[in-house]
């Protein structure tokens, strides 16, 4: 154990304690001269040097021991092998750490650690947690309750990126004009769709969602729901998380489309919860899946059970996606000259609309179309929802316009984009 040889293993003897290192006083002495001169030239860090430098065990540590009592017992293994190493604790005495108790220190032997008496052998796995995949929507009320359409209606239009509007007016208009009538509005709406026994379909329809991912993936992830608004919100989500020692985390914003009060109030809302842990977890955002093949065949396999391939069971589809206003289109063009605010601009996705609702709507319809085999003039592309508080000029045409417009033919009517139902999706179709 010591250099020159000196000391030696007494063994384990069976019906006697267990087995120790033994070493004389002056030989003590002189090791411990000559490691002090060491670590004085070295510092500290050279506990281990030379085994690092020349892969041969440090022979050292058990002068510890030694100074303690002439002898080391209870010599247990501690999880640690390497090479020769093992990672080695003494009952009472030299402690490594500033509290009272067991000392841990590194140690190596000439002798193999598997054929040493008495010793175990233990080789922990590393600690590696799961992958958290955090699923965001926009949230539900938790119940048909006027009192809890209101609050989800306060955190929903509340928010800077739905409603942008000035705080101060913004407050105004959504405590005095907003939420003294609408809950009442929007709780007959959600009463239409909503579950006796399971509630909001956007909030169960996720959950499914979110079964069914845990068992494709497997034991390596995490699923948890995390909506932007109300119960079960992203906070408590991290929390989840955070209480089963997962660090890395995939926000899924489930929209397929960027609109800076969908995919990005989920983004900034992820952001700072996420920024109220001490342990911040790291996050990896999904972008927007408007184009992706998986999305596209997907859905189109659901229109197409209704249709038909090209469209043959009815006259005309429209595709009707989700309103915003058009001030937030004209936000994305960061050049300031591409977006006119009509379809024209939406033709192909370039470096200036590349984050634009509308065209990556466009986009995602000439998409469809093409994998439905469907004509140019067999499908129209219209929007839906308008909320004037949120800005008097919305993205063109209103699916209300064009269903009058379409009224004579046989028409059926998809909302891609939407990943899951909502009352306006019944809404339409109803």
């Amino acid at each position: 154990c010591f250099p020159g040889g000196v000391g030696r293993w007494t063994g384990r003897v069976e019906g006697e304690r267990p087995g120790s290192w033994e070493c004389s006083s002056f030989l003590i002495f002189v090791s411990c001269f000559w490691e002090a001169w060491r670590w004085l030239g070295r510092g500290l860090g050279s506990f281990g040097g030379r085994a690092g430098r020349r892969g041969r065990g440090n022979r050292s540590f058990v002068l510890f021991f030694l100074l303690a009592g002439g002898e080391v017992s209870t010599i247990e293994m501690a999880g640690f092998v390497s090479g020769g190493s093992v990672l080695a604790t003494r009952r009472g005495g030299i402690s490594a750490a500033p509290r009272r108790g067991r000392g841990k220190f590194y140690a190596t032997t000439a002798t193999p650690v598997e054929s040493i008496p008495g010793l175990e052998v233990v080789s922990p796995e590393p600690f590696r947690g799961k992958t958290g995949i955090a699923l965001m929507n926009i949230g539900s009320p938790a119940s048909l309750e006027v009192k809890d359409v209101r609050e989800y209606l306060r955190q929903f239009l509340g928010d800077g990126r739905v409603v942008d509007l000035n705080p101060i007016l913004r407050w105004i208009v959504l405590n005095l004009f907003i939420l003294p009538s609408r809950p009442k509005e929007s709780a007959e709406a959600y009463s239409s769709i909503w579950d006796e026994d399971r509630g909001s379909p956007l909030i169960y329809h996720t959950e499914d969602l979110a079964v069914k991912l845990r068992e494709r993936l497997g034991e390596g992830f995490m699923v948890e729901l995390g909506m932007q608004y109300c119960e079960p919100n992203i906070a408590g989500a991290f929390e989840k998380f955070r209480s089963n020692g997962v660090d890395r985390i995939v926000i899924v914003p489930m929209y397929p489309q960027y609109a800076s009060s969908a995919t990005g109030a989920a983004v900034e809302i992820a952001y700072k919860a996420a920024a109220k842990i001490y342990n911040t977890p790291y996050l990896h955002v999904v972008p927007a899946f408007f184009d992706h093949p998986a999305y596209l065949r997907a859905y189109a396999e659901t229109i197409r059970e209704t249709i038909g391939q090209r469209g043959t069971k009815v006259d005309h589809l429209l595709m009707s996606f989700h309103g915003t206003p058009e001030q937030h289109c004209f936000n994305t063009d960061e050049t300031g000259l591409h977006c006119k605010g009509d379809s024209s601009c939406c033709k192909q996705i370039v470096q200036a609309n590349r984050n634009c609702y509308r065209a990556q709507c466009y986009e995602t319809a000439r998409k469809l179309a093409a994998t439905l085999e469907l004509a140019e003039d067999k499908y129209t592309v219209a929007f839906q929802s308008r909320l004037s508080a949120a800005g008097k000029e919305w993205i063109k045409p209103y699916t209300d316009a064009v269903i009058e417009e379409l009224a004579e033919y046989v028409v059926s009517a998809s909302c891609p984009a939407f990943d899951v139902t909502s009352p306006e999706r019944r809404e339409l179709t109803r």
